[in-house]
């Protein structure tokens, strides 16, 4: 036997054009998409490590293979990819509801933003501070 629901649902959309023809669903789906360029990276950088640890002379190619044309625009591709990822999973995050502790209410939305990027830009500086040598 079955029962029959008391929630109200929406009726199903006509799809027209997919996923482009709703920007929710675009900017989703680009986020998503995202995976294969993060993805990427990661394989040149575990190319890189392993390059370095082959010696000098197979560092040199692999530098020579960044360098090239190809290369470079790959590098783009991947800095524009992990910036579009970043920005839209900080956006994402300001959305998540808070949880409110006891009596203490929520912060206005602009202070969590800023909360976010200063967080952001303080985790990026740590990072390329031990990269750097600086700490550590």
């Amino acid at each position: 036997m079955t029962s029959r629901s008391t929630t109200p649902t929406w009726p199903a959309r006509e799809p027209d054009g997919w996923w482009m023809g709703h920007p929710r669903y675009r900017n989703y789906v680009l986020f998503a998409a995202t995976g294969f360029v993060l993805s990427a990276g990661c394989v040149v950088l575990l190319l890189g490590i392993r390059a370095l640890g082959q010696g000098h002379a197979a560092w040199q190619a692999y530098l020579a293979h960044v360098g090239s044309l190809p290369g470079q625009l790959g590098c783009w591709l991947l800095l524009i990819g992990t910036l579009f990822f970043s920005l839209r999973w900080l956006w994402v995050g300001v959305k998540i509801p808070l949880v409110r502790l006891g009596i203490v209410p929520a912060p206005p939305e602009p202070v969590i933003w800023v909360a976010h990027f200063a967080g952001l830009f303080a985790l990026t500086a740590l990072v390329l501070l031990l990269l750097a040598g600086v700490i550590l």
